[in-house]
């Protein structure tokens, strides 16, 4: 009775047991009944979890309390005194775990920022990147009426917008740090508040509804500038996200998460890996059930226990080892072979701009869970990690999660990566510009799955993580069945600009992972 309650390790020198604690040397297991683990399985669990090294403190933190970075913020844009909790990034120094104010946050050495462009208007425009020597500009985006979108952009880069139907320029931006959001609003007329109503109402009502949305954005964004020092990348009031996220205080901190989906040992055959075509209901494993091919799994394993470190806390970045087995990675490389990849293509509002096609260089393909039942056990293992219900990342029945506003998977299919030598991703970002046409969905969170290692180049970076060390990119080196899980979004419901990510590109060899996107608060397709 008491293992079912939280259990903590703080550093001890001996064992004692009391009423909801386990205390041993070193170690401070938390827990809760809703949080790492459906089922504990007595002693033989804890058996199996200290046989981690003790080297390292480590925390089981799904802890579901509100985040305590958010602060409320109160303002006033004209509607009377309005409250808004806003994440506050933590001291630089707290991530070291010393006192705030001991050290201070490197600049990095990559200067590049979000850049969003938003078109108030109720006209159909073509953003370009102006390249500022005499020669056409590349074309970025197209943005719709009041809708936003953008790039990844550097300091003092141009850009324009012009009408769908010919080339004329009817707005220039010039990218200014701090300011990441730019504002294009033909409506509203200085000086003449005349002819600004007459603008606003030759708008239909959903024009105007839209219209008011982005302009109560625009001045709440101001607000949110001066009490946080960060660019609003939504649409106001943006909710938090419905999903669970993985705190990083600091440093080598280390959380673990449990999972029943052990890992393949052994290939099954053909045969056994048809694709699946259950219904969602059957679909359901009980937690006393087997999983499914379990005659091929950890022989006398029933929980695989995953470890998350901390390599970053602005992104908040996890490294987790061991996520797949190398069984596994091969089964998805050896279904590679029977895909077409065709070159992966960049989203208008995610990726660097540039002339240069080299931004995005590597080949891509799906492969939808339903595939075999190793691609059924990676979302089920992938689910335990994030700890989100599996089901939310497939198709279901009208029972389950019956107060969402959709029953299809939260999650985009897997996508399979190839790079080759000399292929990369340029820095970019994972997330969108939310419409104001619905909840604002957005990609939420990343898991990249490394199947291969030994290859030169082919890390990912994060060039603008916060640290008191250096300038440099936080790298990460693939390593096969590593898993990599960072947030696109901030506990407030913000994106996160600082998780800007790349590809480094591949000098010798080649390098194969799997990305899986999640959305919030819904997959917006």
């Amino acid at each position: 009775a008491d293992m079912k309650n939280m259990y903590m390790i703080k550093d001890q020198s001996e064992l004692r047991h009391k009423k909801g604690h386990v205390q041993i040397k070193n170690l401070h297991i938390t827990m809760r009944r809703q949080g790492c683990l459906p089922t504990l399985y007595g002693l033989s669990f804890l058996v199996s979890f200290f046989s981690y090294a003790w080297s390292e403190p480590l925390t089981c933190s799904a802890n579901f309390d509100r985040d305590p970075a958010l602060k409320e913020m109160k303002f006033d844009i004209g509607y009377g005194e309005e409250t808004f909790e806003a994440y506050i990034q933590p001291d630089v120094s707290t991530f070291y775990q010393e006192e705030p104010g001991s050290r201070t946050a490197v600049a990095p050495h990559f200067v590049a920022l979000a850049g969003m462009f938003v078109n108030m208007s109720p006209d159909n425009l073509r953003l370009y990147w102006d390249p500022d020597n005499g020669r056409p500009g590349s074309i970025i985006a197209y943005n719709t009426p009041f809708q936003a979108t953008g790039t990844a952009t550097f300091p003092t880069h141009k850009f324009y917008f012009t009408p769908m139907d010919s080339n004329e320029v009817v707005a220039r931006f010039t990218v200014t740090p701090p300011q990441s959001v730019y504002y294009y609003d033909p409506l509203d007329v200085p000086n003449d508040p005349e002819q600004t109503r007459r603008n606003l109402d030759a708008l239909s009502e959903d024009e105007l509804e839209k219209y008011m949305i982005l302009k109560k954005t625009k001045d709440f964004a101001e607000k949110y500038f001066e009490f946080t020092g960060r660019q609003y990348l939504a649409n106001y009031p943006r909710k938090q996200p419905s999903h669970f996220m993985w705190s990083a205080d600091y440093l080598g901190q280390m959380h673990w998460a449990t999972t029943k989906e052990t890992h393949f040992v052994e290939l099954p055959s053909d045969d056994e890996l048809q694709p699946i075509r259950a219904s969602p209901k059957e679909r359901v494993l009980k937690e006393d059930e087997p999983r499914l091919l379990q005659q091929y799994r950890t022989k006398d394993q029933d929980i695989l226990n995953m470890t998350l470190k901390v390599t970053s806390y602005a992104p908040r970045v996890f490294e987790i080892d061991n996520f797949l087995s190398e069984v596994e990675a091969q089964h998805i490389l050896k279904l590679a072979t029977g895909m077409d990849l065709s070159l992966s293509t960049t989203s208008g509002h995610s990726s660097t701009h540039s002339r240069d096609t080299g931004t995005r260089t590597s080949r891509n393909t799906w492969v939808p869970r339903e595939k075999t039942a190793i691609v059924d056990a990676i979302y089920r293992r992938a689910a335990d990690l994030i700890q989100i219900d599996e089901a939310l990342l497939r198709h279901r029945d009208a029972g389950t999660h019956p107060n969402r506003s959709s029953r299809s998977s939260i999650a985009e299919t897997l996508q399979l990566v190839h790079y080759e030598n000399g292929q990369q991703y340029t820095a970019h970002h994972d997330f969108g510009y939310p419409s104001v046409d619905d909840d604002q969905s957005a990609r939420y969170l990343t898991l990249l799955l490394y199947l291969n290692e030994g290859m030169v180049g082919g890390q990912t970076s994060f060039p603008r993580w916060v640290n008191a060390e250096t300038g440099k990119a936080l790298t990460v080196e693939p390593k096969i069945g590593k898993a990599v899980l960072f947030y696109s979004q901030l506990p407030d419901g913000n994106m996160d600009d600082l998780s800007q990510h790349a590809a480094l590109p591949v000098t010798y060899g080649e390098k194969w992972l799997m990305n899986l996107w999640v959305w919030d608060p819904v997959y917006g397709k």
